[in-house]
């Protein structure tokens, strides 16, 4: 009889994690996803064609000044994310120490890169290594305003 009651409360525990387990990730997921619909919803906010005619431009022309300075990989077309509120950066990441609003994040498959444009300098360059997302590219948070991403 007390084998049987240990048992099912061995059965009972095990059902119980499971449960625990399956909310848990539904949790992860819905957490995980939340970043790709505010990138979108940024996207969204206010873009024109024109604009986004305008934004690769600017990018490209950003790039190609980064290129003067330092060799980039641009067998993939570098993300390029302008800095609207460093504060927040600053307070997430020492990284963005040293850069100010305006200036520009450059992102390639092997590095990303502060550059202030401004000043026609490089500000700091960290190795980094990109993994694939599982449905869509998550790029900006809603601190970064987007320059032009080539997808």
């Amino acid at each position: 009889m007390a084998k049987r009651k240990i048992g099912l409360l061995a059965t009972g525990l095990v059902v119980a994690l499971l449960g625990l387990v399956a909310v848990v990730e539904t949790q992860r997921q819905g957490v995980q996803a939340e970043p790709l619909q505010l990138t979108g919803q940024i996207r969204n906010l206010g873009s024109s064609e024109e604009e986004v005619v305008d934004d690769k431009e600017r990018a490209d022309q950003i790039v190609a000044e980064l290129k003067e300075l330092m060799d980039i990989d641009t067998s993939v077309d570098p993300t390029v994310a302008t800095i609207i509120d460093i504060e927040i950066l600053r307070s997430q990441n020492s990284f963005y120490d040293k850069a100010e609003n305006g200036d520009h994040l450059v992102v390639t498959p092997t590095r990303a890169i502060l550059y202030s444009s401004s000043k026609n300098i490089i500000l700091d360059v960290v190795p980094i290594t990109l993994e694939p997302a599982p449905a869509a590219d998550s790029e900006a948070e809603a601190v970064v305003e987007e320059g032009s991403v080539e997808e």
